[in-house]
């Protein structure tokens, strides 16, 4: 783990209000760096990506964690976590795909969505997401933006 992911989680973290005990899902979440700080801290964490080998990593590093293979079109917001967090948004097709992705996520958490990484050009289409998934807190932080479920 990197210096600067531990501080990005626990940006995050702070942001957010959360801590230990809080249950965080990451949407396209390789190997889990973003999450492997939060579990050392006694979150409950999990995830879902495409690269099944990623995967398999993420469950090494953190057997107790809850990961899946899958796309993140395909996130399933029936089971709900708190937070819900997605740092791919860069590579984001279209900004329908973007409405989307943002109305499961925004289904899914029960506390708040963390949108890390986001390029300025996509600002304004996850803003509209956001309003259109019912967030009535929106705070952006230079190329982060977290909404209140």
């Amino acid at each position: 783990m990197s210096e600067g992911g531990l501080q990005l989680a626990e940006h995050v973290a702070e942001t957010l209000d959360i801590g230990p005990g809080t249950r965080v899902f990451e949407v396209d979440c390789g190997r889990g760096e973003f999450l492997f700080p939060l579990h050392q801290n006694g979150y409950i964490v999990g995830g879902i990506d495409g690269d099944a080998d990623a995967i398999r990593a993420a469950i090494a590093a953190m057997p107790d964690g809850l990961f899946q293979v899958g796309m993140a079109s395909a996130l399933d917001p029936a089971v709900p976590w708190d937070v819900v967090v997605c740092r791919s948004l860069a590579a984001a097709p279209s900004n329908d795909y973007i409405r989307g992705l943002v109305a499961r996520m925004f289904a899914k958490a029960t506390h708040a969505v963390a949108l890390i990484d986001v390029p300025d050009k996509q600002h304004q289409p996850l803003m509209h997401a956001l309003t259109e998934a019912g967030s009535q807190a929106i705070q952006i932080e230079g190329s982060h933006i977290f909404a209140r479920v």
